[in-house]
């Protein structure tokens, strides 16, 4: 067996074991971490040769050391960690939990996934890089009555994930995380099945009406540790079918347009405005078989599957009023068809405070309000819509380049792979998002980096 050498705990169910599955689809071997031992066996097996169980409580910071030891001393290295063992309160109100039980939870979902990734990032470093993804939660970002220590301690994950990329990138650990929505586990399924779960109720607070499926999240994780992610570091992609983005008051899953269809066979066809990001999005494309076309043609080939919606020249006056015109018009496409993703090209500046960037900061902001907008009145057509707020890239001013983790500027083509994920169906459950594809910029806090 050929391939990266693969940690994911919580494994042997849910969104950890299609986890496991698809890396070991990708040809890599799997290390499956689980306080149920024997289920972790069982899977292991189910796997095939070459993938092994380890049985361990993640929040016993001994047993992650000895699991991570183990680890180094088997197989001499560990390419990835994905950090997914988790468990959720129990619905207790904040008058009414135990200390003891606020921390129990504590232990297992922050600081065994903090120790986890400690141990892990001391082995990466010795052998010259690695990728860590930490598994958040939707909890992290809007609160959850009765889920008091399972929302405390999401919210830390994402904190730790800008932290330790931050610490880390100069050793080439990619470190990122992904907050999933509503997604349809066997915890869930059974649920729904006992009456405790009603799904047509949680598809109404999902602007693409429907929960998200395990092996969508896992899509996301495996971009996430892949080179297609080079230049992402400490950012938080949210798969929740956009339900984070909505603010309504009415049920977020109404159809404004067609209903959601299954795009024909056939080759897909892009879209892609002009500068070196849609450059090098074109030819990536048309390897993998896409017909790719300029944004003036988007209506004239009987389907569209996609549109990178790019300016030729961000931060200038115009750059809000050009987004606009081209996803309003990829819009009325998609809305006739019943699917389609849209990925609106902006810059970080919306994001960051900076000292004075003219336009560019606040059309940015606008932009990516104008995304979640969008992906909320069009969702429910099956039309998917992301802003992707790109960092510096090579030949920008390098005036904020002290202030980036990575130490160095994208290349066009760092850039282009995130908006190929996001316009591809391993993307299927994110929508309304804001990506960063930084270097972690919009991470970083703390002083300038030495040079």
């Amino acid at each position: 067996m050929t391939g990266r050498i693969v940690l994911v705990t919580g494994a042997a169910a849910g969104i950890g074991w299609a986890t496991a599955q698809a890396f070991a689809q990708a040809g890599d071997r799997v290390l499956l971490a689980d306080i149920d031992g024997a289920r972790a066996e069982a899977r292991a097996a189910e796997l095939g040769a070459g993938h092994e169980a380890i049985a361990v409580d993640m929040s016993d910071g001994a047993q992650v050391a000895a699991m991570i030891a183990g680890i180094a001393a088997r197989h001499g290295r560990l390419d990835v960690l994905v950090n997914n063992a988790g468990r959720i309160d129990g619905g207790t109100s904040v008058v009414d939990q135990t200390p003891e039980g606020f921390r129990s939870l504590l232990a297992l979902n922050l600081d065994g996934s903090a120790r986890a990734a400690q141990e892990a990032a001391a082995l990466m470093r010795q052998q010259g890089g690695g990728a860590i993804v930490n598994v958040a939660s939707g909890a992290a970002l809007r609160a959850i009555p009765l889920r008091n220590g399972y929302s405390a301690s999401k919210a830390g994950v994402v904190a730790m994930t800008r932290n330790q990329a931050c610490a880390w990138a100069k050793d080439g650990i990619q470190v990122n995380a992904i907050a999933p929505g509503y997604t349809r586990t066997e915890l869930v399924e059974k649920l729904i099945a006992d009456g405790r779960v009603g799904p047509a109720k949680a598809a109404r607070r999902i602007p693409l009406g429907r929960m998200g499926a395990p092996e969508e999240i896992a899509a996301a994780i495996l971009h996430l540790a892949s080179p297609d992610a080079s230049y992402m570091a400490g950012a938080l992609l949210v798969a929740d079918g956009a339900s984070h983005a909505y603010g309504g008051s009415e049920d977020a899953n109404i159809v404004r347009g067609k209903a959601p269809t299954a795009p024909p066979p056939g080759a897909p066809v892009i879209a892609v405005g002009e500068g070196p990001v849609a450059q090098a999005l074109a030819g990536m494309l048309r390897a993998r078989g896409a017909r790719v076309v300029p944004l003036a043609e988007m209506g004239r080939h009987g389907r569209l599957d996609g549109v990178l919606n790019s300016d030729p020249t961000p931060g200038q006056p115009g750059h809000l009023d050009r987004l606009f015109l081209g996803a309003q018009a990829a819009g009325r496409i998609m809305l006739g068809q019943g699917f389609g993703a849209i990925v609106n090209l902006t810059g970080i500046a919306g994001q960051i405070g900076l000292a004075d960037t003219g336009p560019a900061g606040p059309e940015a902001a606008a932009v990516g309000m104008l995304t979640r907008t969008m992906a909320c009145e069009w969702g429910a057509s099956g039309i998917r819509v992301n802003a992707l707020a790109a960092g510096l890239v090579e030949g920008d001013a390098p005036t904020l380049l002290p202030r980036v983790p990575l130490r160095r500027m994208a290349r066009p083509a760092e850039i282009a792979a995130v908006a190929a994920f996001l316009l591809s169906s391993a993307a299927g459950f994110v929508s309304g998002g804001i990506v960063p594809v930084d270097g972690g910029l919009s991470a970083h806090g703390g002083l300038d980096f030495d040079a």
